[in-house]
């Protein structure tokens, strides 16, 4: 039954002047009496007796009129309030890792103080998983640090992120060096399907076969935690997961020669997402807001 047969129902069942019900409803009296036997089609029962002209509700009419009213009820207050309240919705996000854990969070947080009848579920996925929900309207929106090759998919530039050769040994900051010259020490890298390694691994080429991995993980914050404890130990990693041990000295940025990788990161969309008010709120959020000092400076 949808809201409008029950409220055809209620009203029926509360008034047996069908003329009355018709002038209140602004509805024909035949629309009225094909919406009632449409309800006792749908039951298998008669839920009226008629008698003369009147519709009159019998004892399985008013059991069914007693569920429906506070069910009714609901429904008209909640139309009420979702056709007044256009910024009610529950939205669907995906990052990948650096974004998804060391930007998006802050700003998600901020938004939802701004905007708190939006509800927000975030996953963590990698590149092809967020372009393949996106496709098949799992998600709604997507965050990736890699380069879009999807027709379907609307990308808008966020940020240009750059990834730098990071370690806990000061005595590494005091000069520069060529990438190979770091290549024995113990590498502890993102592991080898991660954008930030694909980006490496491109630029070292052949040199690759070189590196001395140690270990290969699947998050940043365990490489960090690694790389704070063991001096020997160096790693690359994007420039904003480690903003806050940069900061503290805990991590110290290692100069190299003719070396400098930036990386576009994107907020994606399919081409034919509908753009309502929930999701214009939230596109527009999170254009203003990504490089505000608040979120860079953690």
């Amino acid at each position: 039954m949808t809201i409008r047969e029950m409220d055809i129902f209620v009203s029926v069942a509360e008034s047996t002047n069908l003329t009355e019900v018709s002038v209140n409803m602004k509805l024909t009296q035949p629309s009225i009496s094909i919406t009632i036997k449409t309800i006792e089609k749908e039951f298998n029962e008669k839920m009226f007796d008629r008698i003369g002209k009147k519709l009159v509700i019998n004892e399985r009419g008013r059991i069914l009129y007693e569920e429906i009213l506070p069910i009714l009820s609901s429904l008209k207050e909640f139309q009420n309030k979702f056709s007044k309240h256009k910024l009610l919705g529950n939205i669907k996000v995906a990052a990948t890792n650096t974004i998804g854990v060391y930007v998006l969070p802050f700003i998600l947080y901020d938004y939802n103080k701004t905007y708190n009848d939006v509800k927000i579920t975030h996953f963590y996925k990698d590149y092809n998983s967020i372009i393949s929900l996106i496709n098949m309207g799992q998600i709604d929106v997507g965050f990736v640090e890699s380069e879009i090759k999807d027709k379907n998919i609307i990308k808008e530039l966020l940020y240009k992120d750059e990834l730098i050769v990071v370690s806990s040994d000061k005595e590494l900051t005091k000069k520069s060096f060529y990438i190979d010259q770091l290549f024995n020490k113990e590498w502890i890298i993102r592991e080898e399907s991660s954008g930030v390694m694909k980006v490496f691994f491109d630029y070292l080429g052949e040199l690759k076969s070189q590196l001395n991995i140690t270990l290969a993980l699947e998050h940043a914050l365990a490489i960090k935690q690694i790389l704070k404890q063991h001096k020997d130990t160096i790693s690359i990693l994007p420039a904003k997961s480690v903003e806050d041990e940069l900061k503290n000295n805990l991590l110290y940025k290692i100069d190299i020669i003719n070396m400098k990788f930036e990386r576009n990161c994107y907020m994606v969309y399919h081409k034919n997402k509908f753009k309502n008010a929930v999701f214009e709120s939230f596109r527009k959020y999170i254009l203003e807001n990504i490089n505000q000092p608040s979120i860079t400076n953690l």
